[in-house]
C-alpha cells in the first residue's frame, strides 16, 4: 500500500498480490484461538501497509505461535521418583 501511495500508480500484479496476502491473512487468523479482534485487525492492518512484507512477517509470528502451542500440549510429564527396579528399598 505504501509503494502504491508513493508512487500514485497501482499495477495489476501488485494489486493482485495484495489481494492474495489479504485473503491468506484473513484464511489464517480467522480460526486463530485466543486472539482477540483488535490483534486480528493490527495484523491485517500492517498487511495492508507493508503488502508482501508484511505478511511474511506475519507468517512468521503465525508459526512460531502455533510451534509453541503444540509443544505446550505435547509437554513432557515427570518421571517416576523414588528408586529404580525391583529391589527392597
Amino acid at each position: 500500500m505504501l509503494f502504491f501511495v508513493l508512487f500514485q500508480s497501482v499495477p495489476a500484479v501488485l494489486l493482485l498480490t495484495l489481494a492474495g496476502a489479504l485473503y491468506l491473512t484473513w484464511y489464517d487468523i480467522k480460526d486463530e484461538p485466543g486472539l482477540e479482534f483488535g490483534h486480528k485487525m493490527w495484523w491485517f492492518l500492517l498487511v495492508v501497509l507493508f503488502h508482501v512484507l508484511g505478511y511474511l512477517v506475519f507468517r512468521g509470528w503465525i508459526s512460531v505461535r502455533r510451534h509453541r502451542r503444540a509443544q505446550e500440549e505435547h509437554a513432557a510429564t515427570p518421571g517416576p521418583r523414588g528408586r529404580r527396579g525391583g529391589g527392597r528399598a
